[in-house]
């Protein structure tokens, strides 16, 4: 709901309140609902410094959301209040993804009154969210030419220096690490120069202190960046937008620019805060068939077979995988061109016959005889230097001419920004979908993006019209196949955002599938994205990224925390493996529903604790299930009696069954009653659980067990 009363401006959600003085551009507070009706006109509110977007003029020398080349030839612009008014429907930005929903949105506009340049600000207010959407436009009202070096999707000014920085940092293959710094002073950066949204530094961020933590992230798969700003001792601003690096967009007179979608919400403490973020990914990011239909369980062939496959292996893994209750089989790399190492063929999506048979639309047809569906790996933004496209178009390859290109894992870039490029790309992935009927489409992106040059392209322009091809044949793939599940990958991880989950409903949380880290990356996923976006496997073992070795069901324990898929050579799996799997899919099917749409609560701290989990909720709490790990086992402790975990999510009024899953190597089939407030508050412990003999041998060392929790009827 959005009211106004004069230029006071209310925005409500479900549990937040923000209001926006719009004729001095202020902030006048943004936090819990508020139940009075008003006063935000009273004189105590009207000189707060709390900006809702920051010129550079005057006295404001902090980090600023906008910045460019002003008409008048130089930087400083002066915007002043124009008018507002309230939207029954959201503008849509030209070439990019937004979200969606019923709801309202606020638009405040400003002028820059030498010059006649315009600024809009964006709010978005969804009936049944908490997170709102903010983005902002900029219209060159002037006669000449103008030039953007900085434009940031949001700003948010906080009263105080006391809040701490969350972000959620790696590399590949070890993605989204919760790190918290105290930035007392001064500027902090997270951001992204890769042309991809990173492994190294995620767009979802937190400001958190005691009782109040902001949630932020960016509806954008390129170059990203995130400000924490303390200046004066008194104020702290957030700032969240496309990455000025490289960064440099010319507007002709009347030419507009609009910055991606960005999205805040406030909460009291980090679980609500996850709860608001995964409700509005579910209803508000997430489209089309596979928005609410459950997910196949899938086997996948690579690091099963890598590139040393033929179809009579393809048949023997897809016939094995059928008989445990796999759904779905996934051919990956190496199935076309010359494609027997990473060298090679990208860009020649043609089959590869010596690996496939007599072609992939045959052996897609044998996979289905034996009752699987069949799903296929693209890697459609690269090309090989040793490929017929290169050959024919090398043009089509990002290169700076008369340098030597970087070469990383043996491939260049194809070249989004050029609509030439991004229609072969439609054509050639749509024919490899077509004729396999794939049901599935696993689209990976395994570089950075270096090299930045496009003839006809200014360099400050590369990267955003990069992002924009991209979205541009994606969308268009999609459309033509509205029915097939895609599954994003960028060697994992390193595009996991909200602009991409506005087109593929999952993707591969990080290629790392050892259990053990595993348990922190998607525990660290897990505070801006819901478990059903996540893809987790369970792999062979050792594992080929740690070496590490855990039981099959300690791995399929840590997996349940995502969409369930098996990652190894299912023909090769010994009996006592393979009547595991079975019951591990039998499993998973029984409680599907509640594992990938059932809320998510994150148990103990996977970053710093001993013991740690997932929990899964049903919306009436009659039901839940909790995954729960020990990853450290103290020396000089009590054994097990000094381990113990508190569940949440739970009804406190309700009494529980609450059993444990029976695994197959060592017997945890016990049961009894509690009380949620006790389940929640004092903890259950976790007796026994060292007792899995398995987990002792193995390098890991990771110990786990599944409970079940069951309203007991009056």
């Amino acid at each position: 709901m959005i009211r106004k009363k004069g230029q006071i401006i209310r925005l409500d959600t479900p549990n937040t309140t923000l209001v926006i003085k719009a004729d001095t551009a202020q902030y006048i507070y943004y936090g819990k609902k508020l139940v009075s009706a008003g006063g935000f006109d009273a004189e105590v509110f009207s000189h707060r410094d709390y900006k809702i977007f920051s010129d550079w003029h005057g006295y404001d020398y902090a980090e600023n959301s906008l910045l460019f080349d002003n008409a008048d030839a130089g930087f400083t612009a002066s915007f002043t209040f124009s008018k507002s008014r309230i939207l029954d429907e959201k503008p849509e930005i030209e070439g990019l993804p937004t979200s969606y929903g019923e709801g309202k949105t606020l638009e405040v506009k400003y002028i820059d009154l030498p010059t006649k340049i315009s600024l809009y600000l964006y709010y978005t207010v969804y009936d049944d969210s908490d997170v709102i959407a903010v983005s902002a436009k900029l219209v060159n009202g002037s006669k000449k030419e103008i030039k953007l070096r900085r434009f940031m999707s949001l700003q948010l000014d906080f009263q105080g220096v006391d809040y701490s920085f969350v972000t959620f940092e790696g590399e590949w293959a070890r993605e989204r690490q919760k790190i918290s710094r105290k930035i007392e002073s001064g500027t902090f950066v997270n951001e992204s120069r890769k042309g991809m949204s990173s492994h190294a530094n995620n767009p979802f961020v937190m400001a958190e202190k005691e009782g109040a933590v902001y949630g932020f992230n960016l509806l954008y798969s390129g170059n990203h960046k995130e400000v924490m700003n303390c200046t004066g001792g008194y104020r702290t601003r957030i700032l969240t937008g496309m990455n000025d690096f490289m960064f440099e967009w010319p507007l002709a007179p009347g030419e507009s620019f609009s910055t991606p979608e960005a999205v805040m919400c406030f909460a009291t403490d980090a679980d609500k805060m996850s709860s608001q973020m995964h409700e509005f990914v579910v209803e508000h990011i997430v489209r089309g068939k596979w928005k609410r239909k459950e997910r196949p369980i899938l086997v996948n062939n690579w690091e099963g077979t890598y590139f040393n496959f033929n179809e009579e292996k393809l048949l023997e893994i897809a016939a094995a995988a059928k008989k445990t209750g796999v759904e779905l089989f996934v051919l990956d790399d190496g199935w076309f061109g010359k494609r027997d190492n990473d060298r090679c063929s990208l860009g020649d999506w043609t089959d590869n016959i010596e690996k496939t048979g007599g072609g992939l639309a045959q052996l897609a047809d044998k996979i289905r005889a034996l009752g699987l569906d069949f799903g296929i790996w693209v890697e459609p933004e690269m090309i090989s230097e040793d490929s017929d496209l290169f050959r024919a178009h090398p043009n089509y390859a990002i290169r700076i001419p008369g340098r030597d290109p970087y070469r990383h894992r043996h491939q260049l870039c194809l070249n989004m920004a050029d609509e030439r490029v991004q229609n072969y790309v439609i054509r050639a992935i749509s024919d490899v979908i077509s004729r396999s009927k794939a049901a599935y489409v696993k689209w990976d992106y395994n570089r950075s993006v270096t090299d930045c040059y496009a003839k006809g392209i200014a360099s400050g322009e590369f990267y955003h019209r990069y992002i924009l091809g991209v979205y541009r044949v994606i969308s268009k793939i999609m459309k033509k196949f509205p029915n097939v599940l895609f599954e994003g990958c960028a060697g994992g991880g390193g595009r996991f955002d909200l602009g991409m989950f506005c087109y593929f409903p999952q993707f591969w949380t990080s290629d790392d599938t050892d259990a053990r880290m595993r348990i922190k990356i998607q525990s660290g996923t897990s505070y801006g994205y819901p478990q059903r976006v996540m893809g987790a496997h369970v792999s062979a073992v050792p594992n080929h990224q740690t070496l590490n070795s855990n039981p099959i069901e300690t791995r399929f324990n840590v997996a349940l925390g995502g969409v369930l898929g098996y990652e190894l050579d299912m023909s090769q799996m010994s009996e006592e493996d393979t009547a595991a799997v079975t019951s591990q899919i039998s499993f998973y099917k029984q409680y599907r529903q509640l594992l990938q749409f059932g809320d998510f609560y994150r148990l103990g701290d996977a970053f710093g604790g001993k013991e740690s989990g997932f929990m899964f909720v049903s919306k009436d709490k009659s039901f839940a299930l909790a995954s729960v790990f020990v990853t450290e086992r103290f020396v000089n402790t009590y054994d097990d009696r000094d381990y113990s975990i508190k569940f949440k999510g739970l009804n406190e009024a309700f009494v529980y069954e609450v059993s444990q899953r029976k695994q197959n190597n060592y017997d945890t089939d016990s049961c009894f009653t509690a009380g949620g407030d006790i389940l929640m508050n004092g903890g259950v412990k976790l007796s026994g659980i060292f007792q899995d003999t398995q987990a002792q041998k193995n390098s890991g060392c990771v110990f786990s067990r599944v409970y079940i929790f069951n309203k007991v009827k009056k």
